[in-house]
């Protein structure tokens, strides 16, 4: 069990760190790989590669008797440190690119499985609100981080922006180091999963739309923007109006606890949206359609998030075993963009995740 011991404010604090960096460093990894060379499928592909990783690792630990979580979250942050820190030092290749999905995917089980545990703790009986702030965070620092990042390489190469944001993850990694407390973690993944009956398929769709989203975006956009400074502008243009949405909306549904008609609400205004997105020809349509999907997005992910807490009282077993469906659907997700990429047209991916989101009001 985790106690209150590491603080809430301490990990919001870790929780910003990590998703700056993130919002520093991520924004340009795909723009750098493609303009040295690399097709879209290439791209495409390099998302299982970054998908297949929790799912090796959670099979690994499985039935562990003892991890120290404080260990866990250390560990994720380095190998994202040593990835931007690769991405700085070495020139662009496609096995560079599948090596650091991989530590990307690695890094970020070892980060959220601990984090997520620790985090959800603090929300019982406002599990929406609290979950709204946990999914505000990136777009709120996504305002103007691309942009600066962006800049930073338009004007001084992409080498400086990976090196600070493996920088940033190294500073965060002192942060854990000397903030948070050690606490226990160890998980049987078959249970884990069986706690989960009711919800399984939900966290499916869930983990195959996010992961195909993921993908098809920072893909596709790259047809449209073709410079740092550009694809930093549209990163930052489109998380505008999401944060306060989300938080509006999720106070609401804390206090009427009528999150299933929130869910259909939003869920259907995602799917319909994420389906028109598909037929977008031009940078200007991309990002209204960009920016309406995040809006929706950022609606959506705490309900979905807090419908499961509402019932399930074990946040170590709820937070495993949804890691693993997850990733199950990410996996899914990004195969799918992967096939339209080869076979057919790319954007035709957001079609099919439309459907996949529409699907999910209806099956809860």
């Amino acid at each position: 069990m985790v106690s209150d011991g590491n603080g809430f404010w301490r990990l919001l604090a870790s929780f910003l760190l990590w998703n700056g960096a993130g919002a520093i460093g991520s924004s340009l990894v795909y723009l750098y790989f493609k303009n040295f060379g690399l097709g879209l499928e290439e791209l495409a592909l390099s998302f299982i590669f970054m998908t297949v990783a929790p799912l090796l690792i959670i099979s690994a630990f499985n039935k562990n008797k003892s991890m120290d979580m404080k260990t866990l979250i250390i560990s994720g942050v380095s190998l994202l440190a040593a990835g931007y820190a690769l991405l700085a030092i070495f020139n662009p290749s496609r096995e560079l690119l599948f090596l650091i999905s991989f530590l990307i995917g690695a890094g970020f089980f070892f980060f959220f499985i601990p984090f997520n545990i620790m985090y959800f703790r603090f929300g019982k009986g406002r599990e929406a609100v609290v979950g709204s702030l946990y999914f505000s965070v990136y777009p709120l620092l996504s305002l103007f981080l691309p942009l600066i990042a962006g800049l930073m390489a338009q004007f001084y190469g992409y080498g400086i922006v990976f090196s600070l944001a493996a920088l940033m993850y190294t500073i965060l990694v002192l942060f854990v180091l000397y903030s948070l407390s050690k606490r226990s973690l160890s998980y049987d993944l078959t249970p884990c999963l069986t706690g989960l009956e009711g919800f399984k398929t939900l966290i499916f769709l869930d983990g195959i739309y996010n992961g195909g989203i993921i993908a098809a975006v920072s893909v596709i956009s790259l047809l449209y923007f073709k410079q740092p400074a550009e694809l930093g502008v549209f990163l930052s243009i489109t998380m505008l109006f999401s944060v306060l949405a989300s938080y509006v909306v999720s106070r609401l549904s804390d206090r009427s606890r009528k999150r299933r008609k929130y869910i259909r609400i939003i869920g259907s205004g995602l799917g319909m949206v994420t389906a028109a997105a598909a037929f977008v020809t031009n940078a200007f349509g991309w990002t209204i359609a960009i920016v309406a999907g995040n809006f929706f997005l950022r609606l959506f992910y705490p309900f979905t998030t807090a419908i499961l807490l509402d019932r399930k009282a074990d946040v170590e077993s709820v937070m495993v075993g949804r890691e693993w469906l997850l990733n199950c659907g990410k996996l899914t997700g990004a195969a799918i963009v992967l096939f339209f990429a080869v076979f057919s047209e790319i954007r035709f991916s957001l079609l099919i995740l439309g459907l996949v989101i529409l699907a999910y009001p209806i099956v809860l």
